[in-house]
């Protein structure tokens, strides 16, 4: 699973956490997910100064387990009261599913009583691939269950009322919805272990 960390994708390749920058092509590599989160840290406290760690060489791919983090030209070690807190808020499962619902529901019904031109399953669809590259298979599974409820409760007819079963449209959206959720997180590692196997 991949996740966001200070503008860094952090995820794990079998015995070794990757941190890819948002804004460039950098990795930050470790062993130990502290180390690399704290490398993080050190990389944005100095960026903040004006400047870069003294550990920083402009290659591609630094590996944090060869290089001393607090080196001359680091941060302080002890954090100053003005620094924002650092710790990673993950969304619980339970609060997503509500949110996704609670936002999908409303603007599939919408756009069907307005008779808008729009495919709401493909816009579904699209949603899930986004959450799956976002947030991870666990997530985009999530979305792909609530997606099949959306679209089958608020867009097949009758509207506000499950029909069954599931005429073949449905049956094919469903089955994309869950093929993207399982395969967009697997490319997304496998693409980071290319990378990685190319440095």
């Amino acid at each position: 699973m991949t996740t966001i960390y200070r503008n860094y994708e952090v995820s794990k390749l079998n015995d070794t956490f990757v941190g890819q920058s948002q804004d460039d092509e950098s990795l930050l590599v470790s062993r130990s997910y502290a180390r690399l989160t704290a490398g993080i840290d050190q990389m944005w406290d100095c960026l903040d100064r004006g400047g870069a760690p003294a550990w920083f060489c402009g290659s591609r791919a630094i590996d944090l387990d060869v290089v001393t983090l607090d080196a001359t030209g680091g941060p302080e070690v002890v954090p100053s009261e003005t620094d924002p807190p650092k710790k990673e808020w993950k969304v619980p499962y339970w609060l997503f599913g509500c949110a996704a619902l609670g936002v999908s529901a409303p603007v599939a019904f919408a756009m069907d009583f307005l008779q808008i031109d729009a495919r709401i399953d493909v816009m579904m669809t699209l949603g899930v691939c986004a959450v799956a590259l976002a947030f991870g298979r666990n997530y985009a599974l999530i979305a792909a269950a609530l997606s099949g409820f959306v679209v089958n409760f608020f867009a097949v007819e009758p509207i506000l009322a499950f029909s069954w079963p599931f005429n073949a449209s449905e049956i094919i959206n469903i089955v994309i919805n869950f093929a993207a959720a399982f395969a967009i997180p697997k490319l997304v590692k496998e693409e980071a272990r290319f990378r990685q196997m190319l440095e």
